[in-house]
Parts: C-alpha cells; sequence; structure tokens
C-alpha cells in the first residue's frame, strides 16, 4: 500500500512521464534481457539494427505517453504509428508502448471513443505481424487479437472500478444530504411547536393578568415561559451545528430547564468512549424527553440518567407529573415528542419506549445498541 499511497501523491504529469520512462525501459530492457540470459543477438521480435536510430525510435514511441493524460486518444494512436513505422524500415520495436497506451486509453479517454480501441488494437496487431511474419495462420490471428485486446480489457476493467467508487461516493454523499434535509425540517417543525405553545401559553396568562389586581405573578409566569421557550428553541437550533452535542453536556441542559416548580437532575455513569453520533443521539432523545415534561407533564422533578448496560446505552427520563396518557401521545401524533426520539433512535438501530411509570408520573426508556453507533 506504501507505493500505492506514493504513486498517488505524484502529480498528473509526473505519472504520465513515469509511463513513459516504463515503456521504453521495458522496450529497451527486454532484449538486453535476453541477451545476458540466453546469450540471444537477435530476438524474435527481429531488431536487427540496434544503435542510435533503434534508440531514437524508442524515445520516440515512448513520448507521446506523456500527454496521456490530455489526449489519450492521440497519444496512443501515435505511438502505434511511430511503432509501425520502425516495423516497416527494420527497426522493430517491442509493442511494450502501444500497450502500455492503449490500457492507459482505455481507462482514461471518452466512453464514446471506447470502439475505436476496441477495433484498433487488433487491426494494428494484426497488421505488424504481417509485415513482420507475411501469411498468417489462423493460430497466429487469434494469438495476435488476444495480445492486443488485453491492455484493453485490462483498462477497462479498472475504469469499471474506478466508475463505480464513484457513484458509490455520490450516493453516500447524497445520502448524508437527504438524512440532514429531513433533520433540519424534524427541528423546524419542533421549533414550530415550541414557538407556537410558548407564546400561546404567554398570551394567555397576560390576557389573565390584565384582570388581576397584582400582575406580578402573571408576569413572573410570562418570563418564566419566555425564559423555556428560548431555552428549548437554542437547545433545537443546537443540531444544526457541524458539532453533536455530547452526553455530558446534559447537566447543563438540566440546569437551563429548571425553573421554580421544577428540578431536573441529571445521572451520567462512567461512560466509554463512545461515537459522536451516539453522544447526539442520546442527548436529542433526552433533550426531546424533557422538553415534553416541561411542556405537558405539570411535574415537579424529573430525571436524567445515562448509563452503559451489556452492549446497549441506556437512556431513562422519569418525571413525577399528572399530565394524562392522551396529551403525551397526542404530542407524538403531532410529529414531535415520542415519535421524534423514536426515529432517531431507529437510525441506530435502538428502540424508545414511553409510558406511565407508577404510582405517578411518565417514563421514557431508550435503547441504543454501541455497535451499531460505531458504523
Amino acid at each position: 500500500m506504501s507505493a500505492v499511497r506514493f504513486w498517488n501523491r505524484l502529480s498528473p504529469w509526473t505519472r504520465d512521464a513515469a509511463l513513459a520512462v516504463l515503456a521504453a525501459g521495458l522496450t529497451i530492457g527486454a532484449p538486453a534481457l535476453d541477451f545476458l540470459i540466453l546469450g540471444v543477438n537477435d530476438p524474435p521480435i527481429g531488431m536487427a539494427q540496434r544503435g542510435w536510430p533503434w534508440l531514437l525510435m524508442v524515445l520516440a514511441a515512448s513520448a507521446p505517453l506523456t500527454l496521456s493524460r490530455r489526449f489519450p486518444l492521440s497519444s496512443v494512436i501515435a505511438t502505434g504509428m511511430i511503432t509501425l513505422v520502425s516495423v516497416l524500415i527494420g527497426q522493430n520495436l517491442s509493442p511494450w508502448p502501444v500497450m502500455i497506451g492503449a490500457y492507459v486509453a482505455t481507462y482514461r479517454c471518452e466512453r464514446r471513443r471506447l470502439p475505436v480501441l476496441v477495433v484498433g488494437a487488433p487491426v494494428w496487431m494484426l497488421t505488424v505481424a504481417v509485415i513482420m511474419s507475411g501469411a498468417l495462420r489462423p493460430s497466429d490471428v487469434v494469438y495476435a487479437i488476444g495480445f492486443a485486446l488485453m491492455p484493453v480489457s485490462f483498462g477497462y476493467a479498472l475504469r469499471v472500478q474506478r466508475d463505480y467508487a464513484f457513484q458509490l461516493q455520490r450516493l453516500h454523499i447524497a445520502e448524508r444530504q437527504r438524512a440532514q434535509a429531513e433533520e433540519r425540517a424534524r427541528i423546524a417543525r419542533d421549533v414550530h411547536d415550541v414557538a407556537g405553545h410558548h407564546l400561546s401559553a404567554i398570551r394567555l396568562r397576560a390576557m389573565g393578568g390584565r384582570r388581576e389586581a397584582d400582575g406580578e405573578d402573571a408576569l413572573r409566569t410570562v418570563a418564566e415561559l419566555s425564559a423555556e421557550a428560548l431555552s428549548e428553541i437554542r437547545g433545537l437550533i443546537e443540531v444544526l451545528r457541524d458539532d453533536e452535542p455530547r452526553l455530558t453536556e446534559l447537566p447543563a441542559l438540566a440546569t437551563r430547564l429548571s425553573c421554580p416548580g421544577l428540578t431536573v437532575t441529571v445521572k451520567v455513569s462512567d461512560l466509554p468512549e463512545l461515537p459522536e453520533r451516539l453522544h447526539g443521539c442520546g442527548y436529542r432523545i433526552a433533550q426531546e424527553a424533557l422538553t415534553n415534561v416541561v411542556r405537558h407533564s405539570g411535574a415537579s422533578t424529573a430525571e436524567v440518567s445515562v448509563r452503559v448496560a451489556g452492549t446497549d446505552l441506556v437512556i431513562t427520563v422519569e418525571d413525577d407529573g399528572t399530565g394524562a396518557d392522551t396529551v403525551r401521545e397526542g404530542c407524538d401524533r403531532k410529529g414531535s415528542g415520542l415519535r421524534g426520539m423514536r426515529e432517531r433512535a431507529e437510525q441506530l438501530g435502538g428502540s424508545v419506549v414511553a409510558g406511565p411509570r407508577s404510582p405517578r408520573g411518565w417514563l421514557v426508556h431508550a435503547t441504543l445498541p454501541v455497535k451499531r453507533g460505531l458504523g
């Protein structure tokens, strides 16, 4: 993998130059290897006149590969024509530059030009074979066509893999954007519910205060309701930030929601290292449960407990309110409260159960698998 990382760190022009050097090196090195190991003076490919003319032909055939990124099809055509000319004048070059050029062109050229390579590579190889050998046997034709299509097939296979990876990346981005859009829509609905509820309560309290001799109590209630509304809306808007809230921020949330007549306490056990998405999901579930306590229960105390049991993160929110069950379920049907908590938990493979607790009050119990939160 270190070689792949090194290659990917190179600039595009450096990679193309490296391909040209590789093609020239293979063309020069293969005959030299035959001579050193086997003592063959005239390899089967027929390089009868090795010297400066032959070396210049090798460099000329390899040079167009330096432009294969910008002109993939033109560069392999130029390499093929130079190699064909070398065969005609007796400076027979090996097909390495053409094979590398065909692979690169198949990988990089436009899809509509791929048929040119599929047809052109076998035609070129057969032409070279006829010039060098004269008449061809059927087996020679099959061998030449297969040899010509080999780099094209390899380049096309890598091209398909690249396109699939690109499409998969785009799909992941689209799914993430869709999830963010759904989350923002849910936050917008919650902001609407919170603002509408508190503003209605403030209006009713203010109208009642006008008929009272002493409006001090009404003004105090209005102040408390407006503070609660601002606190809840700030908590909901926080989800639009890049950083997810953490479970360790629940005590601060409890402080903001506590008011005269309602005491909120939080117990967070020693938690192991958890992924950010698990922190964010658990925090939002506890926040929505406490919001429903403030809005609907009439409770005097509420307690939040966060702990890890086995492979699950368990969050419970209990209160001693007297709110009717139908009120809590009604909140669920309106698109906030319980339904929002359940949707969050289900995204991580968890669940939320809510209902009356004995002897009075309401209980919300959320279970979030830690392993799913790691995904």
